[in-house]
């Protein structure tokens, strides 16, 4: 049985220069190991054929699942003011486990990127295994300065993007890492096992990895996070 840690801390850390709330929870459950131990028991890790995820995934527990959202959606309402009357859902629940190598990284691959243009979908990464891995880190793309990408703002950043690499090239096929000619890294998340994580999807962020660290096909000595994404909003 998962259960919430009875010692987790919530830190709430507005970041950048437009102050998004970002949100970490440390001690998140009581038994992590039990939860890893679910990961490392499930053989169908695919990729999940519907983002540019450098990895494989598999299918959360229901039961987890239902812990974190008990547990986010309230902080969600109350942090980004979303009403009681909002309904969400939850879009996708994933172990997620990092196994691209550099040389096969899709040129989004190499980039920043942000979930969606909505302004209530809400990632909630946990990271699981303990070790050396890389975090999470939010970027600001410099041509044009945005740290995150609504509807208003999609069309010129993705056209200053092209553009960019049109004139400069395509990023070398790595892992970005903490800056670039076009993305500089404003804040980061240090990977800690058992550390959730909360921010707003249309966030350009990234992970902070790199390949000798991170990427390795076993759920029990591999980067294992598990992500779940939140969808506050009906359009």
């Amino acid at each position: 049985m998962i259960e919430l840690g009875s010692e987790a801390t919530v830190e709430i850390n507005p970041v950048g220069e437009e102050e998004t709330k970002v949100i970490v929870v440390d001690g998140f459950v009581r038994n992590v190991d039990a939860l890893k131990n679910s990961a490392c028991e499930i053989s169908g890790y695919t990729p999940d054929g519907k983002t540019s995820y450098p990895g494989v995934r598999a299918i959360l527990p229901g039961e987890y699942v239902d812990l974190v959202v008990q547990f986010s959606v309230p902080l969600l309402r109350r942090e980004f003011d979303i009403p009681e009357n909002v309904t969400f859902n939850v879009t996708m629940a994933y172990f997620s486990l990092l196994t691209v190598t550099e040389k096969y990284l899709s040129v989004p691959q190499r980039l920043p990127h942000f979930d969606t243009t909505k302004k209530h979908y809400y990632a909630v990464l946990h990271y699981l295994n303990d070790g050396d891995f890389g975090g999470t880190g939010f970027f600001r793309h410099i041509p044009t300065g945005f740290e995150k990408v609504d509807n208003a703002r999609k069309d010129l950043y993705k056209q200053s993007v092209l553009s960019f690499m049109a004139i400069r090239g395509v990023p070398d096929p790595a892992y970005i890492g903490e800056s670039s000619a076009q993305f500089k890294c404003y804040s980061k998340v240090k990977y800690k096992s058992n550390r959730l994580v909360i921010y707003p999807g249309n966030l350009l962020h990234c992970g902070l990895l790199s390949e000798s660290q991170d990427v390795c096909a076993d759920p029990r000595k591999g980067r294992l996070t598990a992500s779940i994404f939140i969808d506050f909003d009906a359009e």
